[in-house]
């Protein structure tokens, strides 16, 4: 029983290390990012352009730091939904780093005391709503449970989390959120090619315009580990804390009885209760576990791989440490009525699929 015990304890904590790189330089783009054939990273050029040409939209694939497959205008900015949400973790780490946030248990009433007076029927129960809180999606923020009591994927709790971080803790007005996604902590390391936006006209602010070929600039910085060309983005311990473990598949999902929110923050593009974790979530991103049906959230993905999802996948950035690839599309269905969200229940088996193609396409 012991041995036994011991195997899942070292098999748990393979899944939750971060993966390690050969001792060989890693490769990250430059000014453009380099390519090299699908061949030379060990994939049929064949193969991969029967899969793109299934899907619409736009996407790249990228393996060991440079681009090997592509469709569409990976050059375009466009809306991509939720596969924001990571970045807004990132801001909120590089904050605790930069000293303007203490702790994830800092209460967010420092940066917000509007929440002060809210639902006094529940005992100002916002009062105590932490920035841990709003990461994990368990704030219940415009819903009657209290911080910490239960799960609910919470769009307006997202909005209140963005307006309160950028405008707030990093003290930027709306015309000014561009100067953190592209500035020192992130873009102007990265390189980004394509100048992604948070303000863009046709967008609520605080959503994230930003082209395939920039997005997957983000996807690698996660897969090296918050470092970039010897600059470290993120601290080993944040960045430890970016791909936390999730909550546990039988942590309880909210009643989604509604109560009182700030007017002037509203959410940023979904419902408060839009669907469940199962058992996948961290901080915005989902993660390959083991959930309530015994069988792993992604079955045909590597077990460290880790997604950003927009709209149901609809929406992607795909991290597989184990393959050293990066993955990111943008509108990417084989049909225009195709349903895609929510993401634990439809999309992910989606997902799943173009994991599963892009893992046959392989030659070694």
């Amino acid at each position: 029983m012991l041995v036994v015990s011991l195997l899942v304890v070292l098999l748990v904590t393979d899944r939750l290390t971060p993966q390690s790189h050969p001792s060989t330089p890693a490769v990250f783009p430059g000014e453009s990012w380099t390519w090299k054939t699908p061949e030379a990273a060990g994939f049929s050029s064949q193969k991969l352009a029967e899969f793109s040409e299934k899907y619409v939209g736009t996407g790249a694939i990228v393996h060991g730091g440079e681009m090997i497959h592509s469709w569409g205008r990976i050059y375009r900015r466009s809306d991509v939904a939720s596969v924001v949400k990571p970045f807004y973790t990132h801001f909120v780490l590089k904050a605790i780093e930069k000293g303007l946030i203490e702790s994830l248990e800092t209460p967010l009433l420092q940066w917000v005391p509007e929440l002060g007076t809210l639902n006094p029927d529940l005992g100002y129960k916002d009062r105590d709503i932490t920035f841990h809180h709003l990461l994990s999606q368990t704030s219940g923020y415009g819903l009657i449970e209290r911080p910490g009591e239960t799960f609910a994927y919470n769009d307006f709790a997202t909005g209140l989390l963005a307006w309160a971080l950028l405008y707030r803790v990093y003290g930027l007005p709306p015309k000014r959120y561009n100067d953190l996604l592209n500035g020192p902590d992130l873009g102007e390391i990265l390189g980004f090619e394509d100048s992604p936006t948070l303000t863009h006209p046709n967008s609520i602010r605080g959503r994230l315009r930003i082209s395939m070929r920039d997005l997957a600039r983000f996807g690698l910085l996660y897969l090296r580990e918050g470092q970039w060309e010897g600059n470290v983005l993120l601290r080993e311990d944040l960045f430890n804390l970016a791909l936390r473990e999730p909550l546990p598949p039988g942590f309880p999902r909210t009643s989604g009885k509604e109560a009182e929110i700030l007017d002037r923050v509203r959410s940023i593009g979904g419902e408060g209760n839009e669907k469940g974790h199962g058992g996948s979530l961290g901080y915005f991103w989902w993660f390959n576990r083991i959930g309530l049906d015994g069988k792993p959230f992604f079955p045909a993905a590597p077990p460290k791989t880790f997604v950003a999802s927009g709209h149901g996948g609809y929406f992607a950035m795909v991290v597989i440490p184990e393959l050293d690839l990066v993955m990111v599309w943008n509108i990417a269905t084989r049909h225009r009525v195709e349903r895609w969200s929510p993401f634990d229940e439809v999309g992910r088996y989606h997902v799943n699929d173009m994991i599963r193609e892009v893992m046959a396409a392989r030659t070694n």
